[in-house]
């Protein structure tokens, strides 16, 4: 099978062994002062996942990470929380010369628990390895361990080969073989799967890779996005909502659930709408979403209320006449050409209006006076 572009080689049950914690400032076993055996995970199943060497760098092996951790909890098999131990990646590392494709000697680091511990652990394995070719040496395959502290890697051990585990069948446990219908029938049971999610969203909706993903990979998010999508009916801008929710509306609710939070989906859905129809500009309607954040409501009501309607051209026009009195240097630098100067007009007009103007309108009207 395969997950993504990655093939799978073996998925395998075991059970998971005790843990040693070994008492020192580094916690590892050669300067530890004693060692005690934590038999808390002994005996709990555990699904060991093997892939093919199809991973070509430490990013894409994080990113694939995250693709399986979040396909198993969709698939509710677990909570893959890997600060408690429930989701551990091993990684093998072998390097090969451009142009050959047989790979080398792999070495294996050992229970990375992060996402940012494994890509570092693998930069650094892949430089020492690059270093040690380049001198002429030969990598010796071993299982590391890498220190996220100090990013120096050292060896645990000499690495097997699976004849040195002594594999031998469970004699109370008979072969299954699953038949057809069964296997049908465990497909027909899958809810939809994230990567299959974020092509769809892709697809039906015209998503960027990026936000699908995001989308897809937070299904809280993915949930909220096509809610508010329903809301808006047939006019409403999935694009632009998708922007809003993985932009504005992560930003305000950090991990927190989008559904729980006091924010309607069809209460974004009209605040888009509103942006989109020249109602209220997108700086302020950013506060607006912040007040919905805080105490829901009616976005045309938080609109009303805090008087954040869209400056129209009357009122822009004093006010632009009025910034580019003050900042009559930058409207000088303009004029030789120093476009960016431009900004410093605009954030008096934008202070003035106090985010009501529409960005585009104010320097159309700043480059007519010019």
């Amino acid at each position: 099978g395969r997950l993504g572009d990655i093939r799978i080689h073996r998925v395998h049950l075991e059970e998971d062994a005790a843990k040693l914690v070994h008492a020192g400032a580094s916690g590892r076993i050669h300067s530890a002062e004693a060692s005690v055996v934590d038999f808390n995970r002994g005996g709990t199943p555990l699904v060991e996942i093997v892939t093919e060497p199809d991973v070509r760098s430490a990013a894409q092996a994080a990113k694939w990470l995250r693709l399986l951790r979040v396909t198993l909890r969709s698939l509710g098999v677990s909570d893959v929380n890997m600060d408690e131990g429930s989701l551990r990646c091993d990684a093998n590392v072998s390097l090969r010369p451009a142009g050959q494709t047989t790979l080398g000697t792999k070495a294996e680091l050992k229970n990375m628990n992060s996402f940012r511990f494994l890509e570092r652990g693998i930069d650094a394995e892949i430089a020492r390895q690059e270093a040690i070719l380049r001198e002429g040496g030969s990598v010796v395959q071993e299982t590391l361990h890498y220190d996220t502290r100090t990013g120096a890697i050292s060896s645990l051990r000499s690495k097997e080969e699976a004849h040195d585990y002594r594999y031998f069948p469970e004699p109370d446990l008979v072969p299954v073989a699953p038949t057809e219908e069964m296997l049908e029938r465990a497909r027909s049971a899958l809810p939809e799967l994230p990567a299959e999610r974020a092509e769809r969203l892709e697809r039906d909706f015209g998503l960027a890779p990026d936000a699908a993903t995001l989308l897809a990979f937070r299904t809280e998010l993915g949930d909220f996005f096509e809610t508010t999508v329903q809301a808006g009916g047939e006019n409403a801008d999935a694009r632009a909502i998708a922007n809003w929710v993985t932009g504005e509306l992560t930003a305000n609710l950090g991990d927190a659930d989008p559904g729980e939070s006091k924010v309607e989906p069809a209460a974004l859905a009209r605040l888009v709408a509103m942006v989109a129809d020249g109602a209220v500009a997108g700086s302020a309607a950013k506060e607006v979403l912040s007040a919905l954040v805080a105490e829901g409501g009616d976005p045309e009501r938080i609109v009303e209320k805090k008087g954040l309607g869209r400056a129209d051209a009357d009122e822009l026009s004093g006010i632009v006449e009025r910034a580019m009195s003050e900042q009559a240097d930058a409207v000088q630098k303009v004029r030789e050409g120093n476009d960016k100067a431009i900004g410093a007009i605009m954030g008096v007009v934008m202070r003035e209006t106090k985010g009501r103007a529409d960005g585009g309108e104010v320097q159309r009207l700043i480059r007519e006076r010019l």
